[in-house]
């Protein structure tokens, strides 16, 4: 099969000039009593993302290719702008972060926490799609609960040294360890995302992933989400294996 891509198109560089979702087309009813949502259920729950893109380059995403590796963020006033729209307009008192990364730079995820603790708004919020460690530690974990953040998932995806440099992620698995335990400490609920089952993958490599789980579970982690690698078309995995059919 032959895939049709098409030419690429400037990017959207100033996020906020993006119309925001018209949510009074859609049945919000209908969504909310069938309880569509991607995270943990905690009431009436909207997603929202306030970024755009991944800086980084894992061999299992199509993001690289879908959006390149800049990173735009809205800013915390913008965000936390929609969140109380949304709070108003819709009852909405939980709010599900899709981005593909989410927290990247100390600095703005204070300023976003900051922002909804003075607006004193009674909501939860949370990051069921996975994010960055680099930058939680036990300050950032305290404003995350403070602002309502109750559930967060890190995305380690292997637990093993090898095959991370093999797919091309870059995290380092003892400082997310160390973040786990500060968000356990703070109160955060953790969920992890992990895969197995990679090109090149040995027994040992799962293995080594299991051993993290365990470690991970001692720092402070409740839950993980262990998936099968599935090469997604676009990715750079997934034309590596067409390559060598």
């Amino acid at each position: 099969n032959e895939f049709v891509k098409t030419p690429p198109k400037s990017r959207v560089v100033d996020l906020e000039k993006i119309p925001r979702p018209a949510w009074d087309l859609f049945p919000i009813h209908e969504y909310m009593i069938n309880k569509f949502s991607y995270g943990v259920d905690r009431g009436r729950s909207l997603p929202v993302m306030a970024t755009r893109g991944c800086p980084f380059s894992c061999t299992f995403c199509s993001s690289p290719q879908m959006w390149g590796t800049r990173y735009y963020m809205r800013s915390p006033m913008d965000m936390a702008n929609e969140i109380e729209e949304l709070y108003h307009t819709y009852q909405i008192r939980n709010f599900d972060f899709y981005d593909l990364t989410a927290i990247i730079k100390k600095e703005w995820i204070i300023d976003f926490c900051k922002e909804l603790v003075k607006r004193n708004l009674d909501i939860t919020w949370q990051i069921p799609a996975g994010t960055r460690s680099e930058a939680i530690d036990e300050e950032v974990a305290d404003w995350l609960y403070k602002s309502g953040c109750r559930n967060i998932t890190y995305a380690p995806e292997s637990g093993s040294p090898q095959t991370l440099k093999l797919i091309k992620k870059k995290v380092k698995l003892e400082n997310m360890l160390r973040s786990i335990a500060a968000s356990n400490v703070k109160g955060l609920n953790i969920k992890l995302n992990m895969m197995i089952g990679f090109p090149d993958e040995r027994h040992f490599n799962v293995w080594e992933t299991t051993w993290f789980l365990v470690k991970a579970s001692w720092a402070g982690a409740h839950d993980a989400l262990p998936s099968i690698f599935s090469p997604y078309p676009g990715s750079e995995l997934f034309e590596r294996l067409c390559a060598e059919k």
